[in-house]
This record gives C-alpha cells, structure tokens and sequence, in this order.
C-alpha cells in the first residue's frame, strides 16, 4: 500500500466561530453543514444544520463518569479551527483511494471543580463527527466511565429506520422498523447505524467510528428523542469503560445529505480512524469463499465412509476442487462431520458441535482423528486459500498460539463467531484478533458481532462482520426475510461498512412455499436480486454459500466467478428507502451493477450511463424474466453495447432485481 501522510493545515478560520462565548461552530469545506456547540444553562450541548435547515436541534451531551456527571455548569474555551486533508489508500473497501477534507476545532470544557475534557468537532461536507479526549488531570488520574449523556432531538418528527434488538447481549441481528419517530414506543434499544428521512427530503445517518478502547453504542427511543446506551461492562461494577489517561472516546459520527443512498458513498468512517501501520500487504487477498455449514455439507454420495479424517478430507477435495474450477479464491473449515453426518467441531474438543464451547476445547489443537495440513496442502497445489471458523470464547484463551499455528499450518484466515456483545471486554478481544490477524497474516471474518466502525483502513485484515439478520436464516426461519429485509440494510447496517450476508442461495421459491430446511435452504427472492446483492452489499469476503450441485448448469453463476468483492469506486445511482436501490461499482474501468427492489412492486430503473469513462462498453445483463415472481429461479441473461452517453431503462419484478457486467471493449 503506497504511504500517505496525515496534512493537517492550520489556518485561522475565524467566520467558522461564532460570535457568542457560549456557542462554537465548526462548517464543512463547502459551508453546507454547521455543527454546533453550545452551553444553555450550564449544560453543554450540540446540533446540527445542513443546507440551511436545522436537523438536529439542541442534544444534550456529557460524560458520566464513577465520581459525578460531566457536561452541567461547564464552560466553553475553542481552540484554532484546523482544515485536515487526508489522502489514504484502502485495500480493502468501497474504493480504493480516499481524498478527505475536513475542518476540525478542539473545545475545551470545564467545570468549577477544576475538571476538563478536551471535544474534538469534525465537519465534512457529508456529515459531521465528534469525540471526547479526557486527560489526565489532578481530579482524575484513571478513566471510569458510567454513560454518556447523548440526548439527540432531531428536528421534524423524521421518519426513522432502525435495527431493533432485544438488549445488550444478543447477536446484533434483527428485523427494521419504519415509523415516524414520535410512534417508536419508549425504550426500544435500536443498533446502529439509524438512518432518519426528513419532511424537508434531506437524510441522516447516525453511527460511530474507530470504536476501539471503549464500549460500544446503541440508541434507546425516549420521548421522541434517540439516547446513547454504551454497553455496560459484564463484571458488575456498574461501569461501562475502564482505562489509563489520556483516554479518547469513539466518534459520534452524524452523515447528512439530500440524497438518501449518499451514505453508501460516504468514507466519513474510515477518514476517522488511524492509518495502517504495515506497509507491506500483499499477503491481503479478498475473495470469495464457500461456506460448507450453510448447506449441510452436501456433497456427492461416497465422500462420507470412511473414518473422521477420511470424510473431512474427501468433502474438502469436493469443495476445494469446485473452488479451482470457478475462481474461488478460499475453502473454508466450519466444522467437521462423521459419516453419520454429525457435526463437530474441528479443533481439539470432546464431542462439542459448533456454538456449544467446553472447557477443555483448544483452537490450537486439532479434534482427535482429524488432520488439517493434507487439506492445506491439496488446496495450495490447486491455486485456493483455506480458511477457518472459531468460537470467540475458546480462541480468547491462548490467541497468540492459535493465531501462530493456522500459520504454520498454512490457514489464511478464520470466522471468529458467537462475540454477541459490544461491551468493552468483546470490543479489546476484536482490536487483540485484528492485531494479531495484521502479526500472522490472517484475515478476520467477525461473526455474531457488533457493528463495524471503520477499522479496515487501521486493520485492513477485517474483511466482513455479520451484525445483520442474514440469509443463514433460511436454514430455520426464512419467514423474516425476503426482499423487504434485504432493501433495509443499503439505508442502515450497510453505511457502517462490509457486511457479511450468506450470499449464494441458488434455491429460490416463493415466500408461500418456503419451509424451513437446515441441511438444503431455499432463498424466497428472484436469482437477479440475489445476484444483485454482491454488489449492493460490500464485503471483503463473499461467500458462495450453496452446494456446488446448486450451481452446475445454472443460469447466473458466471456472474459470481471471479466476482471483485473490493472496489476502486462507488456511485449509488437509484436510491428509495424501502421501494428499489441501484449500485455501480468499479474495478479497474469495468462496472458491476445490483439492483435490487421491494417485495410489493415492480420497479422500472430510469438512469444515464455517465459514470462509464470514454468509448463503448459491452454490458452482461442477469435480469427477471415475464414469469420469475411466480418462478424466481427463472433468470434471463441478455448482452448489448453502451456507452456513457446512454440513458438505460431497465426493470425487475416484486421480490427482483438485476446485476450487470460492463466491460470495457
């Protein structure tokens, strides 16, 4: 990765000021968004205007650390506005080079007691982002933080879309609600990122970035405002985040624009955290992967007799010879099954199935019977990477030796599953994984696991995280899902970052004739909107998830061979909340194209070609065909030639979509 440095300009931006002692104000770059911060009576303050409109009207804010509130009979000192501009690359992502500028002012607040806290304001022309730096001072020599106060009071009654959850500790997966933000009922706890659509047609997107050293955050409706929750710490001490001083908290990050599928494009989070420090990362390899658990390990019949090492072995060759055949860069190890069909974990344990850790289980070891190296080695000589899942409580207890001999053992990276919190303890294991992941040259998959917060640019070994209800659903109750679900998450999980999603159903019914099937799922959406998906959803790591039976002869799959999962750009060209979604993406000066639309409504995509660079491009088209809501697997593939001065109309039927190849002739 080519090395940028961090300029950081400072200039006297006095108009960005506000004249009242008691009120500072940092702009963007362009002026649109003004970011405030006030003390009325006594209590500090912040909202929010863009393009003139006030959307985020005066939130209360302050820390509450063991020994008293901060943020009530404070005073306001602002230090120099300083311009920041940030040129970057990200290896991993929704591009491949960032070009960030920014205006940034550190307040200082105190109280009588002689205590301070240091506010870093950050305004970008697509949002704005605040943090907390708490020194080290003579009321305060270590950090114990109870909550913080974040009191948001967003202007209008927006309608509001948000993940809800059931409380701190569960898997950071669940279904969306779309209301009004005066409907939501009291203390429902909410995942971020929210996404807020004004009367006015201007949007929100309320998240956090580099949350590391810290807890992490939900909001929580109370009486028509959104209030932060950090997750409290599980050792009974009533606090939520211990530590030395200095100390900085995450950022509270506010994305604002008046189109509603900018945050898709937003690099906001990822500007807000540290740089990489590894120049040297050619060992990162982003892919796609298979996924043997999602499919009940199926596989031809005679692979399963034999002893324990002998089925494993075979069912691997099954899978890694699929993958060599079609582009696919990793294998991956879930777990391991006896010619009965029985799931067991495969690392060192006693009987344990995946998801039911016991004491004596050991990442580091192998399950007596089972040998790994032989299945590197086949896949080595056939050009794919392997790769494992683990259990985040078994692997938690002798990392560094687990981490060090997937390495020798030739694994290039693993799952960490079942974290289901955000709590400070879970937060310090995920920075420990991602260190250790950039030592070993592993890359890191985050199962059961909170929201990302743009660590790729510091740990760009994150390839994905889960924190979605996704398609591993359909195994037992694909009755949540369904097309309506996948259009919520480009507005709310997706803005956060890569999202890992099961991708790769090949079996498509109608939502009447689903039934649940663990070890064969069906997907209820057309096979054009699940293609559509690798491209509306970005993730480092895409799993083909099904069977390769699924796949042989089937209309589509040439889509998913070699598909890029990282990208030098993207442009969101369509974007309705809850009706239809259209993404570009480049690699290189090809364009890949994700449609996607509602489970209601047949939608007609009216766009230009503009985004397309000079001369003519031939165009792969995967789209519905006239019968695929009755027939979702029925998918046509139709070729053409455009050019960036084309105006392109193209459909999909209830529960559809399209995806597209534009290549450069």
């Amino acid at each position: 990765m080519k090395k940028h440095s961090l300029l950081s300009i400072s200039v006297m931006l006095g108009l960005l000021v506000a004249c009242t002692p008691s009120t500072v104000t940092v702009s963007s770059p362009d002026g649109s968004v003004n970011f405030h911060l006030s003390v009325s009576e006594g209590q500090s303050m912040i909202s929010i205007d863009y393009k003139g409109e006030a959307l985020l009207l005066g939130s209360p804010v302050g820390i509450d650390f063991a020994d008293g509130y901060f943020g009530t009979d404070v005073k306001v000192k602002a230090g120099k506005s300083v311009a920041v501009v940030d040129d970057y690359d990200m290896p991993v992502g929704k591009t491949s080079h960032v070009h960030s500028v920014s205006n940034e002012l550190v307040v200082t607040l105190s109280n009588p007691e002689g205590r301070y806290v240091n506010v870093y304001m950050r305004a970008f022309d697509d949002g704005v982002a605040y943090r907390y730096e708490i020194p080290e001072q003579e009321s305060m020599k270590d950090l114990a933080v109870k909550a913080e106060r974040m009191e948001l009071k967003p202007a209008g009654d927006p309608e509001t879309k948000a993940m809800i959850l059931p409380g701190h500790n569960c898997s950071h997966e669940g279904s969306y609600k779309t209301a009004a933000l005066s409907t939501y009922e009291d203390n429902l706890m909410m995942d971020m990122p929210v996404f807020l659509e004004f009367p006015s047609g201007k949007f929100m997107s309320i998240t956090e970035a580099n949350v590391v050293d810290y807890a992490g955050m939900m909001l929580v409706s109370r009486d028509g405002m959104l209030t932060g929750d950090l997750s409290p710490r599980q050792d009974g001490s009533g606090l939520s985040v211990i530590g030395d001083l200095p100390h900085r908290s995450p950022w509270r990050v506010f994305m604002v624009s008046d189109r509603a599928g900018a945050f898709l494009e937003s690099n906001i989070l990822t500007t807000l955290c540290d740089p990489c420090q590894e120049q040297d990362l050619s060992w990162l390899n982003p892919g796609t992967t298979t996924w043997p658990w999602w499919c009940g390990y199926q596989s031809p019949a005679g692979l399963k007799k034999g002893d324990l090492n002998t089925v494993n072995y075979n069912i691997s060759r099954y899978f890694i010879d699929f993958c060599a055949e079609n582009d696919i860069t990793y294998h991956s190890i879930s777990g391991i099954v006896d010619k009965n069909g029985r799931e067991y974990n495969w690392y060192y344990n006693e009987g344990s199935a995946p998801g039911c850790p016991e004491d004596n289980d050991d990442t580091s070891r192998l399950c007596p019977g089972f040998e790994i190296e032989p299945i590197c080695r086949y896949a080595a000589e056939n050009g794919v990477k392997m790769r494992v899942w683990v259990d985040w409580r078994t692997v938690s207890k002798n990392m560094e030796e687990t981490f060090r001999q997937y390495q020798d053992w030739g694994v290039k990276g693993m799952m960490i599953d079942f974290m289901d919190r955000d709590d400070q303890e879970v937060i310090d294991f995920q920075k420990k994984a991602l260190e250790l992941g950039m030592k070993y040259h592993l890359h890191i998959q985050f199962h059961g696991a909170s929201k990302p917060s743009g660590l790729q640019r510091t740990y760009p070994c994150e390839f994905t995280r889960e924190n979605t209800l996704n398609c591993e659903v359909y195994k037992w109750n694909g009755s949540i899902m369904g097309a309506d679900h996948d259009l919520n998450l480009p507005f709310t999980r997706c803005v956060a970052g890569s999202t890992d999603y099961h991708l790769g159903g090949f079996r498509a019914v109608t939502m009447d004739k689903y039934a649940p099937n663990f070890g064969i799922p069906a997907v209820t959406n057309t096979r054009s909107h699940m293609l559509a998906l690798y491209v509306v959803y970005e993730s480092a790591l895409q799993l083909i998830a099904d069977t390769p039976a699924a796949y042989e002869g089937q209309e589509g799959f040439d889509f998913l061979r070699g598909i890029p999962t990282v990208w030098d750009e993207t442009k969101v060209l369509v974007a309705e909340p809850g009706e239809c979604i259209l993404v570009a993406r480049r690699k290189g000066r090809d364009w890949y194209l994700g449609a996607i639309g509602n489970s209601s409504t047949a939608h007609e995509f009216s766009f230009d070609a503009s985004f397309l660079g000079e001369g003519e491009y031939d165009m792969t088209l995967y789209h519905d065909a006239p019968d695929s809501e009755q027939n979702p697997n029925s998918i046509l593939c139709s070729k053409s030639v455009v050019s960036s001065s084309d105006k392109l109309v193209l459909d999909c039927v209830p529960t559809g979509g399209f995806a597209a190849i534009i290549k450069v002739r």
